[in-house]
């Protein structure tokens, strides 16, 4: 039996927490935008702070809300004027240059817990990746707001897998060592 613990208890916790994301996916994701499903979501956020401390987790939430609103500043500069170089878009390089400077001297705010950059480069590409929805372009406030919601709700889902997954399997891996420990071991007879 402990054989089949060793080989299955962790992966089994795995898929149970990663089926309880789909689960309240398919519960909350049609409230944001009909047919909406964001799993995607806490699944980056969980791959992304897997193993991070609690600390490190509230930092990278702040963070990815952080990279949301540095993202809608990109946008904005992106979109202020138009302006081309053959294929290269000048306002959309302007934009990226002044926004990931901004971005960088966070690192240095590390009192004010802003200094996660993962979490704000994750920000970045979890809002350009969810313009394929219905809220493309954010182009109103209203749809700002949805896709801010969005990323918190499923940023906090995955931190909390990611949390329980790490908690958990370490709690399997203590009771499996315990009962390693408490088995007699066999000895050689000579």
């Amino acid at each position: 039996m402990k054989i089949y613990l060793k080989w299955f208890a962790i992966p089994l916790l795995i898929a149970v927490l990663a089926s309880a994301l789909y689960i309240v996916d398919a519960l909350i994701g049609g409230l944001f935008v009909d047919g909406g499903s964001f799993m995607w979501v806490g699944f980056a956020i969980w791959t992304i702070f897997y193993g991070a401390s609690i600390k490190d987790r509230i930092k990278g939430f702040i963070g990815v809300i952080v990279g949301f609103v540095a993202a809608l500043l990109m946008m904005s500069i992106t979109n202020s004027f138009d302006l081309n170089l053959g294929n290269i878009s000048i306002s959309c390089l302007i934009g990226v240059f002044i926004v990931n400077g901004l971005v960088m001297m966070l690192d240095k705010t590390e009192k004010l817990w802003l200094n996660s950059i993962t979490g704000v480069f994750a920000g970045i590409f979890l809002t350009f990746s969810g313009l394929g929805t219905s809220l493309a372009p954010l182009s109103e406030v209203s749809d700002c707001f949805i896709m801010l919601a969005i990323l918190a709700v499923y940023t906090i889902l995955g931190l909390i897998c990611g949390f329980f997954s790490i908690y958990c399997t370490g709690k399997i891996k203590g009771a499996l060592a315990q009962k390693e420990d408490a088995q007699p071991k066999a000895t050689e007879e000579k």
